[in-house]
């Protein structure tokens, strides 16, 4: 295409006209780098919108679940392919505060079993899960017992001078680096450990940045990473329940099985507990065997006043208030639950 154009004198006057390229070739570069440029911007903003909108394989939600906390409850695969990886990650970096009714629970606990009890209602309850699964790792790096967990708990994803100063540690950043790695990459690379070696020295071990880098890697998100551990008894146990779907707020049934390794037998049984709703996780609550019709309690105080009328607890529930309690300890499915907890593959994660 040829663009006719007439060349002008310095006073006004027209030239003969004249077949020139240039000024019309101008005009079309102009024209076709904006619309190029437009174009790309478009194509940027979709890749972006498929990016966050686009379901990631429901394996990789497994994997994401499994080794981010202690497995998904119903429904947690639907939520985390729907987020995405990086969404994901960021929410457990940044994590929600703990519900109230947990943590007035959390509160509750005591006697010898206490600390475990604790650790144990958290891995299923909690969902802040890579909190739980890195206090549980920090706490085995540094060979220290469950009773160290709250004061290990505030800084796993702080700094790890904060961490070492905590427990009153020094030193062997390095050690404690690769060992964080490998907790969740089988058999890294060195191109993956000099990855997270970098963000850790640039950042003095700010343990949110090391962390995104290394679970957002594409070595941690191989699928050749997928059920590539296998589950110890705390792991097992706490996935278990959380498959289970049942609200639990007495952790004290489950504890003969997270002390030591599990045989098939008790493996086995417990499964059988569990499905047949034969574990007393959610205790049967003080108001629910109250009785309907109580009578005045006027208890004298110290300064003469009387208290208002209560109700008066019964020494033991009534077979209503067990029948309640049984049927929160029932899963919703026993037969589809028993199924999968005897599979082979729900033993690794």
């Amino acid at each position: 295409m040829a663009w006719r154009t007439y060349k002008y004198l310095p006073n006004g006057g027209a030239t003969d006209p004249v077949w020139v390229y240039k000024a019309g070739m101008q005009v079309l570069t102009v024209l076709f780098c904006r619309a190029a440029l437009a174009l790309l911007l478009l194509a940027m903003a979709g890749a972006a919108r498929a990016q966050v909108s686009t379901p990631i394989d429901e394996g990789l939600a497994q994997h994401l679940l499994n080794r981010l906390g202690y497995g998904p409850s119903p429904g947690e695969l639907a939520r985390v392919r729907a987020m995405g990886v990086q969404a994901y990650v960021d929410s457990q970096l940044a994590p929600p505060p703990m519900p109230p009714r947990l943590e007035e629970r959390l509160r509750a606990l005591s006697g010898p079993d206490a600390h475990g009890e604790e650790a144990l209602l958290r891995a299923i309850a909690s969902p802040r899960q890579l909190e739980e699964v890195l206090v549980g790792f920090w706490l085995q790096h540094f060979r220290e017992g469950d009773a160290a967990g709250r004061v290990v708990r505030p800084h796993v994803l702080g700094s790890y001078a904060g961490l070492g100063a905590a427990l009153g540690k020094r030193g062997g950043e390095g050690a404690a680096m690769q060992a964080l790695v490998r907790h969740f990459v089988t058999a890294p690379s060195a191109n993956l450990q000099r990855s997270v070696a970098r963000v850790w020295e640039s950042t003095r071990g700010d343990q949110r940045a090391v962390l995104r880098r290394l679970l957002t890697s594409p070595e941690f998100l191989a699928r050749s990473q997928w059920n590539g551990k296998e589950k110890d008894a705390l792991r097992f146990v706490s996935s278990a329940v959380r498959a289970s779907g049942l609200v639990v707020e007495n952790v004290a049934p489950l504890m003969p099985f997270v002390r030591g390794p599990l045989s098939d037998k008790e493996r086995a049984e417990f499964v059988e507990r569990l499905a047949g709703g034969r574990l007393a996780l959610a205790p049967v609550r003080p108001h629910e065997y109250a009785s309907s019709a109580p009578p005045l309690r006027a208890i004298e105080a110290a300064q003469g006043s009387v208290s208002q009328p209560g109700p008066v607890l019964m020494t033991a529930p009534t077979p209503s208030a067990v029948a309640m309690a049984a049927a929160r300890g029932q899963p919703a499915d026993p037969v589809r639950l028993r199924e999968q907890l005897q599979n082979q593959e729900f033993l690794r994660y």
